[in-house]
């Protein structure tokens, strides 16, 4: 009979979690998330993320002998994302999953409204459980501590969203200093050993300077950068030649700037330049603003002064992908680089130093196919995975999910994730923290170009992490974080959305006919059209 009434229960609800009736003292947790875990094909990589939270895990397990969580891995959100919604017909989900706000919100009413558990007198924010098994007080998981922007602006209201934070990042400018600060003729850094177990496989070749180089400045805005990319190809004659530059295929073996994430590039250049990408609802980017911008890009691409990192040369390890853009900068082959402020954890090879900037400001009149004196405002773009937490015909199970989601997310935890991924913390406590704020002053000690040692390459990654925390409580006090709006009806999704724009840049950026103003133009004018096509109907 009680096995009847579940089964009706988790129909009601449109879903089976895993252990949906667990009514009996043992209660399973499952996280569908993409860290990777070491297995006999693959015993060695960067195990970091995983085996921290197989930390938490334990230490949560053992204040709760009845609950057990399980980690199950994917390769990235995309692949979660796309399970999930296989699981909506299969009946066979997570109790949590690591995904992006644009996807839970297509995901329907399986999704944990998790507010409801907020001020819960057992497990909400600001309780745990001592040893002996009674509620107290927990000044580690207050709600007042948590920041909720990124939720909040997403989905355009106060409590009423659908995924919880985890981890944040944003974006920032790495520059190559080795080459910024070189004057006059010779090597910028020096190149570095081919052992890999000096360089981890990428050896940074140090380009040559011409006898006129003198030293750069940080841009600032995109017309400084875009200036400063001109010159690079100047001052690194052999470097940027034409033979040096693309390889057979076209793509790119060495250029000025790379933007990593084609989505990012669009989204973040419409913000500043206030010009139109989507409504809280639809899709609104086909328009003559967009085309403009796009023309420009083409033309500076074309230039060979910018790319994404998908018009990068393939990989030397896995040659059906295109390289890691860290591993370009790690190669010597890119000197500015757009990307995510997590992304100074790969910077530590041999040869070189670098360091961490603010992205420069876009305005329409750093795009000189406007005409115009707008100068734009800076905003960056506050980004990292969330989770969304799924219903569940017991509400123990419910009540369990949630309060694992607030022990993960504890001062503590949040901290210590920080430190092991190079995500914020979501958490202010953990900001002061000893142990982020031993990163946060390595920031300030001098990087050196020397680092062949397992020690002087964790002085370099630590560094980079500081200044990236740095940078985002410069970005917060300038209050220039934006999250670009969730939605999902009939007029499109903000999923489709996002990969519409950026397979519209990679497209027109890929194309290698495009050559005149009438040519780009064409090409602009139908990419626009087709991808603003597929957004309206994803």
């Amino acid at each position: 009979m009680k096995k009847t009434l579940c089964s009706l229960l988790a129909l009601a609800t449109g879903v089976l979690v895993l252990n949906s009736c667990a009514k009996s003292d043992k209660i399973e947790i499952v996280w569908w998330n993409d860290y990777a875990q070491p297995t006999e094909e693959n015993p060695t990589g960067d195990f970091s993320r995983y085996e921290f939270v197989e930390d938490v895990i334990k230490e949560y397990e053992a204040l709760h002998p009845n609950v057990t969580v399980t980690q199950r891995q994917f390769e990235d959100y995309d692949a979660i994302s796309e399970q999930v919604r296989t699981g909506l017909s299969s009946h066979i989900l997570p109790n949590i999953a690591s995904v992006y706000p644009d996807d839970a919100v297509t995901f329907g009413d399986v999704v944990l409204h998790a507010a409801k558990y907020f001020d819960d007198d057992e497990v909400g924010f600001g309780k745990t459980v001592d040893s002996e098994g009674n509620v107290i007080d927990d000044e580690k998981s207050l709600k007042s501590d948590i920041d909720f922007n990124s939720e909040k602006t997403s989905y355009g209201d106060e409590e009423n969203f659908l995924t919880l934070p985890y981890s944040r990042s944003s974006e920032a400018l790495f520059i190559n200093d080795s080459v910024f600060e070189k004057v006059g003729a010779g090597e910028a850094g020096h190149t570095a050993s081919e052992d890999p177990a000096i360089n981890g496989g990428e050896q940074y070749i140090a380009p040559v300077a011409a006898s006129s180089k003198v030293a750069y400045e940080v841009p600032t805005d995109w017309t400084e950068m875009i200036e400063l990319a001109r010159q690079m190809i100047v001052d690194f004659p052999e470097t940027f030649s034409e033979e040096n530059r693309y390889d057979d295929d076209g793509n790119f073996n060495a250029v000025p700037i790379c933007y990593d994430s084609a989505d990012n590039l669009f989204i973040s250049l419409c913000k500043m330049m206030g010009i139109n990408y989507t409504s809280l609802t639809a899709p609104t980017f086909n328009n003559d603003d967009v085309k403009n911008m796009l023309v420009q890009l083409k033309k500076w691409n074309n230039e060979g002064l910018i790319c994404t990192k998908d018009q990068l040369t393939w990989s030397k390890t896995a040659p059906q992908y295109h390289a890691y853009s860290t591993s370009m900068v790690n190669y010597g082959s890119v000197f500015m680089l757009i990307s995510s402020t997590t992304s100074g954890m790969y910077l530590y090879a041999d040869g070189y130093k670098a360091s961490v900037h603010s992205t420069p400001t876009a305005g329409k009149k750093d795009f000189p196919i406007f005409s115009s004196s707008d100068s734009g405002t800076h905003q960056t773009l506050a980004q990292g995975p969330s989770l969304v937490l799924f219903r569940n015909a017991d509400t123990e199970v419910e009540k369990a999910t949630f309060d694992f989601y607030k022990f993960l997310t504890n001062t503590d935890n949040s901290a210590g994730l920080a430190a092991t991924t190079g995500y914020f913390p979501i958490r202010q406590s953990s900001n002061e923290t000893e142990e982020v704020q031993n990163l946060i002053k390595a920031a300030d000690i001098e990087v050196k170009e020397s680092s062949t040692t397992p020690e002087s390459q964790k002085a370099k990654r630590d560094s980079y992490l500081g200044q990236s925390y740095k940078l985002n409580q410069e970005y917060q006090k300038e209050g220039c974080y934006f999250a670009a709006p969730v939605f999902d009806n009939d007029t499109g999704s903000s999923a489709a959305c996002r990969d519409a724009v950026g397979d519209l840049v990679n497209a027109i950026l890929d194309n290698d006919t495009a050559k005149t103003d009438e040519e780009i133009r064409a090409l602009v004018d139908t990419e626009v059209t087709s991808a603003f096509s597929n957004a309206a109907n994803g």
